[in-house]
């Protein structure tokens, strides 16, 4: 069997939860990175660098098996004012919830995915750390995933309408 550095005084398996966290976390700098060099746009860049600073944080902070301090803000937004955003975007972008379709522009479609991505590091860090998260690291990739859903408003194309309606697929 393989093993690896979890810490300073432990070696685990390469298959151990908080080994697996580590390669998603790393999965997420390197899917912010490809975005950002990708694009054209400097506001889109500069967006993705700001969750792109609270991952690495993340990652800072699980390796040292360091509590996350959280209380993290992006674009002006506090994580309450994030959480509440997304779970009501009619009222703050004028659209409900977003069905993701290939037309809803590259940078959507790059936030979409990145926001997948995410969720998909958080059940790793449930798995790693339990419903404790003695570290905040599950809660700050929740609210990272609302993040980015609330930022996929922002570059929606123009008179993008495919919303979800409850009761039937589109």
């Amino acid at each position: 069997m393989t093993l690896t550095s979890l810490n300073a005084r432990e070696n685990v398996p390469k298959s151990h939860p908080r080994i697996e966290l580590r390669g998603k976390l790393d999965t997420l700098n390197a899917q912010i990175i490809f975005l950002q060099s990708d694009s054209h746009s400097r506001e889109y860049v500069s967006d993705l660098e700001e969750i792109r600073g609270v991952v690495n944080h993340l990652q800072k902070c699980e390796a040292g098996e360091k509590l996350f301090a959280g209380n993290f803000t992006l674009w002006g937004m506090n994580e309450d004012e994030i959480h509440t955003r997304s779970h009501n975007p009619m009222k703050y972008y004028g659209i409900g919830h977003i069905l993701p379709h290939y037309d809803m522009g590259r940078e959507s479609a790059g936030l979409n995915l990145l926001r997948t991505l995410m969720r998909e590091a958080e059940l790793c860090a449930v798995r790693a750390f339990g419903h404790e998260d003695s570290l905040r690291i599950c809660h700050a990739l929740n609210r990272l995933s609302s993040a980015l859903y609330i930022l996929t408003y922002k570059y929606l194309p123009q008179g993008y309408n495919r919303v979800m309606r409850f009761g039937s697929p589109d």
